[in-house]
């Protein structure tokens, strides 16, 4: 299999067809030991893994945790004040209103992850089509906070989900009660940590495990495309079944006959 030299994430394997990299996703999943991965997809190699609050405070600056915490603070706060700290009349937490407010879009140091590989090609793959795209897939056997569908007692407080955060070497792991149907159609889920200051990004990376980066070439991203639509019917349509979802796929930039499978 062909290597990619990326001057973030190091050598990589970059299959060369869709039979090579469903091979490198499935990996050891064939063999009798557990491995579970949370993926996610870029569609720029180039691109660290840096969370949407970090994004949005480089332009203030050097980006600091305190800086980080402060704003998440007074985004909660605002945010709480607007009447959106409710959901179905049910008053959420700190940590459940911030992935809602990541999920429509807010800048917070959540970083969007799903437990399905293939949703997460499709992000790599559905932009950029002349950039080499990342799929990353991150062992779950070195991510820390909570378990896969329940949100802990000890991560719905602001503070008590980040105040010991510089302890650890790993992300965090949240999965939000608040669920939509665009967060089922993506099975997602949500990582974070403190401030990294490593070249990969703002999102800290454990160096243990079987943490996999696969780099996707314009061409197999072009292959990649195809088979998710046709094989796996997985789409615009599909990822986003909401009225946004429904317009977006019907826009002025989409192809039309891609509304239709056959």
């Amino acid at each position: 299999m062909k290597q990619f030299n990326s001057k973030i994430f190091g050598i990589l394997q970059e299959p060369e067809n869709v039979l090579e990299l469903f091979e490198v996703i499935i990996g050891q999943s064939i063999s009798s030991s557990r491995c579970v991965k949370l993926w996610r997809g870029q569609s720029d190699i180039d691109w660290p893994i840096n969370s949407g609050a970090y994004r949005r405070l480089t332009s203030k600056g050097k980006v600091t945790e305190r800086k980080i915490v402060n704003y998440e603070e007074s985004l909660l706060q605002r945010a709480r004040h607007k009447g959106f700290g409710f959901n179905d009349g049910n008053l959420l937490s700190d940590m459940e209103l911030l992935a809602k407010l990541q999920h429509h879009g807010a800048a917070t140091r959540l970083v969007d992850f799903s437990k399905n590989s293939l949703v997460s090609l499709w992000f790599c793959v559905n932009s950029l089509p002349n950039k080499t795209g990342l799929l990353l897939g991150i062992d779950t056997n070195h991510v820390g906070g909570g378990v896969e569908g329940t949100l802990d007692d000890t991560f719905k407080s602001y503070p008590d989900a980040t105040e010991d955060l510089s302890d650890y070497e790993h992300p965090m792991f949240i999965e939000s009660p608040v669920v939509s149907k665009r967060i089922a159609a993506q099975h997602g889920v949500f990582l974070f940590s403190d401030l990294s200051n490593k070249p990969t990004g703002s999102l800290k990376l454990s160096e243990e495990g079987e943490n996999i980066f696969i780099a996707i070439s314009p061409e197999l991203k072009r292959q990649a495309r195809k088979v998710l639509i046709e094989t796996f019917d997985i789409r615009i349509e599909t990822l986003f079944p909401d009225l946004d979802g429904f317009s977006i796929a019907n826009g002025v930039m989409e192809n039309p006959r891609e509304g239709y499978r056959w």
